[in-house]
Order: C-alpha cells, then sequence, then structure tokens
C-alpha cells in the first residue's frame, strides 16, 4: 500500500508557511533575524541617553592632598528622627551628647566648641564624621557653628576604603 492508493498524499512539501508565493517564503524565514537585528541598532544608538534613576549626575571636585591636617577637634553626627519633637542630627563631641533640633543643646556645642578654640593659642581643625544618613543642611548648619565659635578649618571625612 502506497500514499497513493489511499489519495491524501500532498503533491509538495508544504512546511510551517502554507500560503504565498513560493519567493516569499526565504524573506518571512529571515524576519524575526532582521527584527532583532533593528531593535540591537536601536538599543545602541539610544542606550547611552537612558539613565537608571532620574537625578543629575556631577563629578566632585579632586581633593588639594590626600593627608589632611591633625585635627584638634573630632565630633561624631548620627541622623535621630525620633529625637524629641524638633528633629535633627545627634552631635557626639567631648563625651557629651548634643541634638541639632534643641537651642539650649546647640548653646551649649557652641560654648563646648569656644572653649576647645580658647585652650590652643594655634588654629584648630575640627573633624567631623557623619554618617551617610545625616542630611547636608545638618552638616551645614555644624560648619556655621564651628566658623562661629572661632574655628578656623571644619573636616568632613571621607571613608577609607
Amino acid at each position: 500500500m502506497t500514499g497513493r492508493e489511499w489519495g491524501w498524499r500532498p503533491a509538495q512539501a508544504e512546511g510551517i508557511w502554507r500560503h504565498g508565493a513560493r519567493w516569499t517564503k526565504p524573506l518571512f524565514a529571515a524576519v524575526p533575524w532582521i527584527t532583532l537585528t533593528l531593535l540591537l541598532v536601536m538599543f545602541g544608538l539610544v542606550g547611552d541617553r537612558l539613565t537608571a534613576a532620574p537625578g543629575v549626575v556631577f563629578d566632585l571636585p579632586a581633593p588639594a592632598g590626600r593627608q589632611a591636617a591633625a585635627p584638634g577637634a573630632t565630633m561624631l553626627v548620627l541622623p535621630a528622627a525620633n529625637v524629641g519633637e524638633t528633629g535633627g542630627a545627634l552631635v557626639f563631641f567631648d563625651d557629651a551628647r548634643y541634638v541639632l533640633g534643641d537651642e539650649q543643646s546647640v548653646a551649649l556645642l557652641r560654648e563646648q566648641l569656644v572653649a576647645r578654640v580658647q585652650a590652643k593659642a594655634a588654629g584648630v581643625t575640627l573633624l567631623v564624621l557623619a554618617d551617610r544618613r545625616v542630611a547636608s543642611g545638618d552638616l551645614l548648619q555644624l560648619a556655621g557653628i564651628a566658623r562661629a565659635s572661632g574655628m578656623k578649618h571644619v573636616q568632613i571625612a571621607e571613608k577609607r576604603e
């Protein structure tokens, strides 16, 4: 028994494309590759303009010197969202704790800094070690307090790798 006796054998192999002219079949086979090539070209042209997160990218200036002056005073600053009603940052200086949001605490910190400046005849460098979660406004407020107390240099340290 052969296929001709039953009468259902096709005259030619159809493949996966059943319709269309014979010359379009290779073109249809190439369409996925053409699409992939066009997508790669598009991502290559636009890829450098895509950003992962919105924001402004800027380069910080290089430090003037790798070795800084020896600090005369060291201050540790940590974020504190739940400190009283005022919030602010916690400042640890000379074994005492100060809160930047509290005016009395800031006045006591200013008095301690003035006493440290008066104790040393030469200019005192204040080294501020701040956690990365501390707001930059708090660091600027500390720099202003240090300047008002008579300190000439304030150094905000970077974390060593």
